[in-house]
């Protein structure tokens, strides 16, 4: 049973009153100065400069009660897990199973390298599920089951915030608890290796991706792994070689091979797939994940839950009955209307059956357009903030490329202290609220905060750290 009313009310009471408390204690001009100096001078040292500007310049963390932050971690918990029950069905023959490979919109070769899965499953993974807090309840909007950055990121920060004389002078009125995730990213690897058959004998690492612009997260990661004796490679999928004696390895400097048990897969399906096409079923990540010859994290079968319209399920009467009671509950409550946009009759918001086309071009102004395969905000029409015109133009587009169409849902905003030409000033930010997991285990939840009304880090959002509080 979740927490009373009454208890979220006053949780959200000593929010309010430490929020107010922080920004009495930033106080002047001078004060911010300092702080905004020092949260620049740790970010510039761990390289968390992306495109040459600091990750975050916020000059508050963000605040939650113990009640609020479990609250919110539970939903999330019992929310993701519903959600890969349902994507699971795409495993599976038989009516439910087609019925969910039709919603999820899976193109030939995601089906083939699903087919292409170790017999082993699943050993591990890693999500983080966006959402909105207001009113003592959190909605869920999108599920990001790739490999979704911010987790290691918020351990930086929160390590910036806590050299900073306002926060020492804060925690002695308050408890403060960051929310850890490094040393569970690392865990994770390990038992993953260690669940999925222990390959080659040892965890030998390797953390892939493209130029990454979460380098620092890459790095902070690997000294975590090396600490722990796991020997950790950061490297591009070009960069990875497999045969079967070998396995799949990386080569050093002096072209020697460098196994590699346990990737780490930052890259995301959808740009692997972009670049290699349908040969990526023979890349050497591949053919060493299906051999067994590797474990990954996350696999390739994690983008079934991924897909935008693996929320359409929780909301669609036809799937959402697979779900045990408590999931199902949960799905109506915690998920806004979701649709992969199709010709059609469906359910609608209320129950009614509509056509889909006629309904989504009439409630343009409560609705978000968003492509079912694409991350960090690309492709996001907001139809309140757009023409009848351009609307219904993009409802077509989305006949052509997979997309959803969901429900607005409000977006709560907070004040958060910036300094702007040497004055502080305290301006009102969009806020999300975003659980992460490991494995089906919620430990805790990342913030990011935004002028704009889509809350991406690469469309000028900004992650602050969560911090558990409570009043000494």
């Amino acid at each position: 049973m979740g927490p009373r009313h009454d208890d979220l009310r006053a949780a959200t009471g000593v929010v309010e009153a430490a929020v107010g408390r922080f920004h009495e204690l930033l106080g002047r001009d001078r004060d911010a100065q300092v702080t905004h100096h020092r949260l620049l001078k740790h970010q510039h040292d761990a390289n968390m400069t992306p495109d040459g500007r600091p990750l975050t310049h916020m000059l508050r963390p963000r605040f939650m009660s113990e009640t609020e932050h479990a609250q919110g971690c539970a939903d999330g918990a019992l929310l993701a897990r519903a959600i890969h029950r349902l994507a699971a069905y795409a495993l599976r023959p038989g009516e439910a199973g087609d019925l969910v490979r039709r919603q999820l919109a899976l193109t030939d070769v995601e089906k083939a390298l699903v087919a292409m899965a170790p017999t082993a499953g699943d050993p591990g993974s890693h999500s983080r599920l966006d959402g909105f807090r207001a009113a003592g309840r959190t909605l869920f909007v999108e599920y990001n089951s790739h490999s979704p950055a911010g987790i290691i990121s918020q351990d930086l920060l929160a390590d910036a915030f806590m050299d900073t004389p306002v926060m020492e002078a804060f925690a002695r009125e308050y408890t403060v608890r960051p929310v850890p995730g490094l040393w569970r990213m690392a865990d994770t690897l390990v038992r993953a290796w260690a669940a999925g058959g222990s390959p080659g004998g040892a965890p030998r690492a390797a953390i892939v991706d493209w130029k990454p612009k979460l380098r620092w997260e890459f790095d902070a990661l690997q000294a975590q792994l090396r600490r722990r004796g796991v020997p950790t490679v950061v490297c591009t999928p070009d960069d990875l070689h497999y045969d079967s004696g070998r396995g799949l390895f990386t080569r050093d400097a002096d072209g020697r091979p460098r196994p590699v048990t346990v990737v780490h897969r930052r890259a995301v399906l959808t740009d692997l797939l972009s670049r290699y096409g349908h040969a990526f079923t023979e890349h050497p990540m591949t053919r060493a994940w299906a051999s067994g010859a590797c474990v990954m994290v996350n696999p390739y079968t994690s983008n079934l839950a991924n897909k935008k319209s693996a929320l359409g399920l929780l909301t669609d009467p036809r799937t959402r009955c697979l779900l045990p009671a408590p999931e199902a509950v949960a799905a109506g409550a915690l998920v806004p209307w979701t649709r992969l946009v199709r010709p059609g009759p469906t359910a609608c918001p209320d129950g009614r059956v509509v056509d889909l086309l006629d309904f989504a071009r009439a409630r343009r102004e409560h609705l978000v357009l968003k492509p079912n395969d694409d991350y960090g905000g690309n492709g996001v029409v907001c139809g309140w903030l757009t023409t009848d015109a351009a609307w219904r133009g993009a409802l077509g587009r989305a006949l052509a490329t997979p997309h959803v169409v969901q429900e607005r849902v409000p977006i709560p905003t907070a004040p958060y202290p910036v300094l702007q030409g040497g004055r502080l000033r305290v301006e009102r930010s969009w806020e999300s609220t975003d659980p992460f997991l490991f494995g089906a285990d919620a430990t805790g939840c990342i913030s990011r905060v935004s002028t704009a009304s889509l809350i991406n880090v690469s469309t000028g959002g900004c992650p602050v750290p969560v911090f558990r509080i409570a009043p000494r």
